[in-house]
């Protein structure tokens, strides 16, 4: 290969990089939080009220709600399409905000809190009572139909009488 075309490569491999970086700058993706707090994702997935872990947790305590905990990173294809599809669809936030705290954690930035949930892919999708005691997890992409059908399945505590197939023909 002629050094010209190896120097066009790397000059556009190098504009490139500084129009991501400046790109996820503007947005607050590079922003660093300050060490030993927790932080919430810069952006608001899709309408969702993501709570911290901490936060989240007490917020469940205090209004009797059960918890939705849903683990990411910024790298991962399926949490992406998560959040271009399921989470933006209106059945399921509405569902999501009247009967779930939902809590989002980053398992680049809290990995203590990923090894203590034992995730080991993802996404992650977590299932708690108000108490913090686990109900179930689903691990990977879950369309927004199916996804309504377990966060109905859960919140209204059909897991105790029935399994989901069941559950869904009750639907």
């Amino acid at each position: 290969m002629k050094k010209e075309n190896i120097l066009v490569i790397a000059i556009i491999c190098i504009a490139m990089g500084s129009i991501m970086a400046y790109h996820n700058l503007k947005s607050g993706k590079l922003a660093d939080p300050t060490p030993g707090k927790e932080s919430v994702q810069a952006e608001n997935i899709s309408g969702i009220d993501w709570q911290s872990y901490s936060k989240g947790t007490q917020l469940a305590k205090t209004n009797d709600k059960q918890i939705f905990l849903y683990f990411h990173a910024d790298w991962c294809t399926y949490c992406k399409k998560l959040k271009k599809t399921t989470f933006r669809n209106k059945a399921v936030l509405t569902y999501l905000k009247d009967n779930f705290i939902s809590i989002i954690v980053d398992t680049e930035k809290d990995k203590k809190l990923a090894a203590q949930w034992r995730v080991k892919g993802l996404p992650t999708l977590w299932f708690l009572e108000s108490d913090s005691s686990r109900i179930s997890s689903i691990p990977g992409f879950v369309d927004a139909k199916q996804f309504l059908q377990i966060l109905k399945y859960i919140h209204t505590a059909s897991y105790d009488k029935m399994n989901f197939s069941e559950f869904v023909k009750t639907i």
